[in-house]
């Protein structure tokens, strides 16, 4: 910009006066569009001559301005992160409550309530499923967690320990109805841990159903329930049931302290070794007599209170899903043994603890309609009536006695 009094040529364009006469200088052009460069519009300086502050001012500030135009996104655009935000995201897109849970299946969560409720009933005031029940549980518990975070594909390195034998489709199937049959064992008494034994049953019991059981590839394929319908078999489906029932039934009383009652214990009020001439008078006892209003400590207990009570409800289940087994399916020899044997097993035990009382007898009763199935599989005669295949009889040929005429010798 040059000065219009004395022509001199000003080094800086923001100066409003000239420096050579004192003149004031034209007004200064108006600056150059936002994000273009300025030092494209000013002429080159040569780097012999020497930089004035207000050139060196304007490099910076022209460098500034175009490294925050570099790093902010157009405008009306939104800002996207750097590609390298995305490389630590999970791409999960199932439920969101899922995503935390290690390989994202339900599952897992059901097998966390399971053993939370095995912690439960370590204490006094909760049911147990038994010895025998436990130890099942804890088998298939970490089967199946074994199985879920293989099939994701995130699996550490304890699952390579884990017996392939597990691994397979039916083993999770089993631990289903493992857990099933266990939930009826609890419900002899209702208190927390039977919901939380139940979520977790069900929720199991969903997904595995969807991927082991049902569908084409499941092994619900081999199995048709209706069978067990048909007669012989509906005969061990109401023996199964009647025995599950009279478990519930009382099997006898115990002393408060939990120890049998003997058979020729006195009944409270009466007098041991008394002759029969000495009669004990009615009287009205307080009601804060303790051995009065509770029956002298006596108390009714249910076939579930006997020791390994699981285990003829796990035989007799064994036992039905034998029986729905699909005749085409391949088995062993000795699975024709097995109803047999669980019927025997079931005998036993109640026979162990046997009394006086209408649960036993219930139990046994039941027990009879599935041994007479037992015998005939193991006959090889417990085959539906209404599934067996209708015998193939020799159908009518004309043409058969068309060749036995020309063969015979009658010449007409």
């Amino acid at each position: 910009m040059q000065c219009p009094e004395c022509g001199e040529s000003a080094a800086d364009v923001r100066l409003a006066y000239c420096e050579n006469c004192g003149a004031k200088m034209p007004a200064r052009p108006a600056p150059p569009p936002r994000g273009s460069s300025a030092r494209s519009n000013r002429p080159s300086r040569p780097m012999t001559e020497p930089a004035y502050a207000s050139e060196l001012m304007d490099e910076e500030e022209e460098a500034r301005q175009q490294g925050r135009a570099a790093s902010a996104p157009p405008r009306g655009s939104k800002a996207q992160p750097p590609p390298d935000a995305y490389e630590d995201e999970d791409p999960y897109t199932g439920p969101r409550w899922l995503k935390d849970v290690p390989g994202h299946s339900q599952s897992v969560v059901g097998v966390g309530l399971v053993a939370f409720s095995l912690v439960l009933s370590i204490l006094p005031f909760f049911p147990s499923v038994g010895v025998l029940g436990t130890l099942l549980t804890l088998v298939g518990c970490v089967a199946l967690v074994a199985r879920e975070l293989r099939r994701d594909g995130n699996a550490p390195g304890w699952v390579e320990h884990v017996p392939l034998v597990l691994m397979r489709p039916e083993a999770p199937a089993a631990f289903t109805l493992l857990l099933v049959a266990l939930t009826v064992r609890l419900l002899s008494g209702f208190n927390l841990l039977v919901p939380l034994w139940a979520a977790g049953t069900v929720l199991i019991a969903l997904e595995q159903s969807k991927l082991v059981i049902a569908g084409p590839d499941g092994v619900g394929r081999d199995f048709d329930a209706r069978s067990l319908l048909g007669f012989p078999r509906v005969l061990a489906l109401v023996g199964v049931a009647v025995c599950v029932v009279a478990l519930f039934l009382p099997w006898g009383k115990v002393m408060a302290d939990g120890s049998a009652l003997p058979d020729n214990a006195p009944v409270p009020g009466s007098v041991r070794g008394a002759p029969p001439e000495l009669r004990v008078l009615p009287t009205t006892r307080p009601s804060d007599d303790s051995l009065y209003s509770l029956g002298g400590g006596v108390t009714s207990r249910s076939g579930w209170d006997l020791p390994l009570s699981e285990l003829p409800l796990l035989a007799l289940l064994s036992l039905l899903v034998l029986a729905a087994l699909r005749p085409e399916v391949e088995r062993p020899a000795f699975l024709r043994w097995v109803p047999v044997g669980a019927v025997s097993v079931s005998l036993l035990w109640a026979l162990a603890g046997v009394k006086l009382a209408v649960g036993p007898f219930v139990f046994l009763f039941g027990l009879g309609a599935v041994g007479f199935h037992a015998v005939r599989h193991a006959l090889g005669r417990d085959e539906p009536q209404g599934l067996l295949p209708p015998e193939d009889d020799d159908p009518y040929d004309p043409d058969q006695d068309l060749e036995t005429e020309s063969d015979s010798g009658y010449r007409g």
